[in-house]
């Protein structure tokens, strides 16, 4: 396969993105490539955070007694959740910056009270949308899908990564429709038995970072 060209160099960190556009299918081509180029860390990092909410429901259905305890599980399950999409985010930072992806390092960071906030409410808008026969959930990332990269990259605020987000998607045509097409990638796998989001998420979540990337006029490595 050959090397997907990266968007324009920027002058600075965070320059005003070009003018046209963002190429789907060069975000989507590249996420396959970086995705063949990490396919067992990627996997890894996708399986791990599976196997222990597995684990947890297994508990859970066993010993859980009454209110307190199902809020109890919950909670935890919301815990592990938050900790799972740290990893794949990072792990689609990582892969756009040239790094080999790094299991250990994608599930790092020094603003872990903060980032539970974050996945709490960006999980909330997600399931919110959702309700709407899925599409609302779709509209919400089409938004406010750049969101997770500007809190780990740029280390904004809840309120400053969610505002950012909505300005970069609103300046930019044609970015809305970009990311609600790596959300359905991204979520597609989990429709052949769950299997194909070993391959479907990491894809769909580089091509994330590519369109982030592209939004703020940073080039992507090779």
């Amino acid at each position: 396969m050959t090397d997907v060209p990266p968007p324009p160099p920027p002058s600075s960190f965070g320059a005003p993105p070009p003018s046209s556009g963002p190429d789907v299918g060069a975000s989507l081509s590249y996420g396959w490539k970086k995705f063949q180029e990490n396919v067992g860390p990627l996997i890894g990092i996708i399986l791990a955070p599976f196997a222990v909410l597995f684990l947890i429901e297994i508990i859970g259905a066993v010993v859980i007694r009454g209110f307190f305890g199902f809020f109890f599980f919950y909670a935890l399950a919301l815990l592990v959740a938050a900790v799972a999409y740290l990893g794949i985010f990072n792990a689609g930072l990582m892969a756009t910056r040239g790094e080999k992806v790094d299991f250990g390092k994608a599930f790092q960071t020094d603003r872990w009270g903060e980032w539970i906030g974050f996945a709490i409410v960006y999980g909330l808008m997600v399931s919110i949308g959702s309700l709407f026969c899925g599409v609302g959930a779709l509209v919400v990332i089409a938004f406010w899908g750049l969101a997770p990269y500007y809190f780990l990259d740029q280390r904004k605020g809840i309120g400053e990564a969610l505002s950012a987000s909505l300005e970069a998607t609103r300046r930019i045509s044609g970015m809305p429709l970009a990311l609600a097409v790596a959300a359905l990638v991204a979520w597609a796998g989990g429709l052949v038995c769950g299997v194909g989001a070993l391959v479907t998420m990491p894809l769909g979540f580089i091509a994330g970072a590519y369109l982030y990337r592209f939004a703020n006029g940073q080039a992507v490595a090779p």
